[in-house]
């Protein structure tokens, strides 16, 4: 029997739901007769899948096969999407998990947070659009999602180096967890490590896959999506909370990194 990776199939979402912060789910077990993920956005909640189970959290993607029972128990209150949706190979519809690579059907991650986050927004704003437009436009993104973890997939299995662990790196990641909502300068943290700036950037995205800047951007925006859907501050309040100088840089760094204004995000999300 030939097998298929996402990529080489084709999407069609026939219903989309958006949850944020669900307590609790109304059923502990749930089947469909189409293929259902759960796009996780924030919180965590444990699963069991035929023989699969673990804990799904931000950044994950879960995948259910079609009439195969899903048992779910909420750990955190949890936000995120559940798209049911059908597969195609040319014209022939795909139903089994034994016609898809391994490793598919269950919990896969998303390593490029920025871009989940920002395919994450776009669904969310198309939960509601019921014409032909909107329709094809949730599928196109479901698909973007499978390529892109597909992409990293062939990119990972590729770079066979072995990894070493730096300890000075360790020592860094920690130092940059606990000061990335304060003014941080990364020249002055790797002159404290007896680096250069070129030097600390090197050995910090060969143990981390990620420069030290883009780390810090990656926390701050994390940080300033929760405070956006869970209250009422205003743009420069948030701003000072995750370390940006005003309000103004604050939303054109989100803007950019995003593709949506925080303003919008809030709006999108605060159902």
């Amino acid at each position: 029997m030939q097998t298929y990776r996402p990529r080489e199939l084709a999407p069609i979402v026939q219903m989309m739901t958006v949850w944020n912060d669900k307590a609790q789910f109304e059923k502990p077990e749930d089947q469909s007769p189409y293929w259902v993920v759960f796009v996780v956005g924030g919180g965590s909640f444990r699963f069991e899948i035929d023989k699969r189970e673990g804990i799904a959290e931000k950044g994950d993607l879960l995948l259910c096969p079609p009439n195969v029972p899903l048992k779910r128990v909420m750990i955190r209150p949890s936000s995120f999407l559940v798209l049911y949706f059908s597969w195609f190979a040319d014209e022939a519809e795909i139903r089994s998990e034994d016609q898809l690579a391994p490793g598919i059907v269950g919990k896969t991650t998303i390593r490029d947070k920025l871009r989940y986050a920002s395919t994450y927004a776009y669904l969310a704003m198309l939960a509601r659009p019921s014409d032909p437009a909107g329709k094809a436009r949730r599928s196109f993104l479901l698909r973007d999602l499978w390529e892109q973890l597909d992409w990293e997939h062939d990119t990972l299995r590729r770079d066979t180096r072995p990894v070493s662990v730096d300890i000075l790196m360790i020592k860094a990641c920690a130092i940059l967890k606990e000061s990335a909502f304060e003014t941080i300068s990364l020249n002055q943290l790797a002159a404290s490590l007896g680096l250069s700036t070129v030097q600390f950037s090197r050995r910090f995205r060969k143990m981390y896959g990620i420069n030290p800047s883009e780390y810090v951007s990656e926390l701050r925006l994390d940080k300033a999506r929760e405070l956006l859907l869970e209250n009422r501050l205003t743009l420069d309040e948030i701003a000072v909370r995750c370390g940006y100088n005003n309000g103004f840089y604050f939303s054109r760094v989100f803007t950019q990194k995003m593709r949506i204004s925080p303003s919008e995000y809030r709006q999108t999300y605060r159902v």
